[in-house]
């Protein structure tokens, strides 16, 4: 039960505009606008599409079938709030706090929960008295390519979830309920598959970490073509060879990728799932169909690249070179992302080549 005093209270859509005005001002400037304090209020349906609501507080709120899809969540306290049946689409949660939250039969497709609680939530008055104490749910919620790192779920009602193509790495699910959740296709690294408690049945499609073993034997192996390639583009093909890593899982390389030039290689079908090619001379290179989700491409050169039918959901591409490549020959070699599972929002902050006359 909660206490009158307690009770949501609507807030006219006037007063609100301005509250979120403002508060997007103190984001930008802490010595501008005003943080904006929205605890216990009835924002039902309210639309906060692509609208700034980091560190905003929104605790014991009522957001039930709110649109907060694209919006900036980020470090948000939304402690014990009711957030049922929302469009949280792409919207970033990154670092909020979700103890207690509900979130059953909303739509989070691709959404970011990156370093969130969505556990045992307790919200209690200044007096000390507890309001509402509850473990968090997002039951039948659509979860679907979202991104969870480093988050816990510990004791959450996920009964229904949809985690298909999501990204989980070091994501704690102990004592959580997952009758009927779907993994299908989501990536699963680090994550403690005991506490699932789901029959492997109910895994075979995910993606998992490769053994340690395996990963360590793998290593030498592409490092050597790697190599041979760098050589070969430094040497414009007169020393060492271009390589085909078709297919091949490039995740063991882990951070070994740094100072290569590897233009024009071929990578497609390539398992690249969080592997970091920032930074990395890539022009013309082929990552046809490749997994890619949530790799980062910061800083690359990526002029003529093609990632046609590649999944790059929640892929990083901040200040890379994208664009057409000029070849020798005059030709040109465009940027192609036809069919790619990516976002325009994704190649945002990306640098766009000029097209040589």
């Amino acid at each position: 039960m909660i206490s009158d005093r307690y009770k949501s209270l609507p807030i006219a859509p006037a007063a609100l505009e301005k509250m979120l005005v403002d508060h997007a001002a103190y984001i930008s400037d802490i010595n501008k606008g005003r943080k904006a304090d929205l605890r216990f209020a009835d924002l039902s349906s309210a639309r906060f599409s692509h609208r700034v609501l980091s560190n905003a507080a929104l605790a014991g709120a009522i957001l039930e079938g709110a649109d907060l899809s694209y919006a900036d969540c980020v470090g948000t306290d939304f402690t014990c709030a009711d957030l049922r049946r929302i469009d949280g689409r792409f919207c970033n949660f990154s670092h909020a706090c979700l103890q207690g939250v509900l979130l059953s039969d909303s739509n989070l497709n691709r959404a970011k929960f990156d370093y969130v609680d969505l556990g045992y939530g307790r919200l209690t008055s200044s007096c000390g008295k507890h309001i509402r104490v509850r473990s968090g749910s997002a039951s039948h919620a659509d979860l679907g390519r979202s991104s969870l790192f480093g988050s816990s779920f510990n004791g959450a009602d996920l009964q229904g979830t949809n985690f298909r193509d999501a990204i989980i790495h070091a994501t704690h699910f102990r004592g959580a309920q997952l009758n009927g959740a779907d993994f299908t296709g989501a990536v699963l690294s680090h994550v403690v598959l005991e506490e699932l408690n789901l029959p492997q049945s109910m895994l075979s499609t995910c993606v998992l970490a490769p053994p340690m073993a395996d990963a360590a034997a793998t290593r030498p192996k592409l490092l050597s073509q790697i190599k041979a390639h760098h050589q070969w583009v430094e040497s414009e093909g007169r020393m060492g060879n271009s390589a085909i890593l078709d297919y091949q899982d490039l995740r063991p390389l882990g951070r070994h990728l740094g100072g290569f030039r590897l233009s024009a290689i071929s990578a497609r079908g390539v398992m690249g799932v969080a592997v970091n090619f920032g930074g990395l001379q890539l022009q013309g290179a082929n990552f046809e169909g490749a997994d890619l989700r949530g790799a980062h491409f910061d800083g690359a050169d990526l002029r003529g690249v093609r990632f046609r039918g590649a999944k790059l959901s929640h892929a990083s591409f901040r200040n890379a070179v994208i664009g057409s490549l000029t070849l020798k020959s005059g030709e040109y070699l465009d940027f192609d992302i036809f069919r790619a599972e990516i976002q325009e929002s994704q190649l945002a902050d990306t640098i766009q080549a000029k097209k040589a006359i």
